[in-house]
């Protein structure tokens, strides 16, 4: 098994207008856990099978594989994708987090085992760095796509 983790910052010298909230990142990460196609490029499908007070399970096609990851909510702070059904399972956080001066993030965190990666190999090393630029890019993909949100009056504070 391995961990990888990035924090980014939410409103960078980088972003467009308008500057996100705490409460836009919060609607959009469950607008993703939703439906994740709009948000992360390589999601080909994502359907919401079962519902519960604070929990979903979904259908996912992702980069030609599909899967199945139970979803739950801790309101404005936390959105934990536990893979139920793959061929690497695992757990994936997205974590809505602020420094001592306020300053948003966004962290992601993912655990995760391959089918037929030794732990610890040089494959397994090589497999961890692609899956961290695929959820980096997924990160800037789905904030990115909220400040689209946001811009058109669709996700208010």
């Amino acid at each position: 098994m391995f961990t990888v983790s990035r924090t980014l910052d939410v409103n960078d010298s980088t972003a467009t207008e308008p500057t996100l909230t705490r409460g836009h990142v919060w609607r959009g990460l469950v607008m993703k856990a939703e439906d994740a196609v709009p948000f992360v490029g390589a999601m080909e499908r994502c359907t919401v099978v079962e519902r519960g007070e604070g929990w979903l399970v979904r259908d996912i096609l992702l980069r030609g594989e599909e899967m199945r990851e139970r979803v739950t909510f801790e309101p404005e702070n936390r959105v934990t994708f536990e893979r139920v059904r793959s061929s690497t399972m695992g757990t994936i956080l997205n974590e809505i987090v602020e420094d001592a001066d306020g300053v948003l993030r966004l962290r992601f965190t993912f655990s995760l085992e391959a089918d037929g990666v030794a732990p610890g190999s040089a494959e397994e090393k090589h497999f961890a760095e692609r899956m961290a630029d695929s959820y980096l890019d997924a990160v800037n993909t789905t904030l990115a796509a909220i400040r689209a949100l946001v811009g058109r009056g669709d996700l208010p504070a």
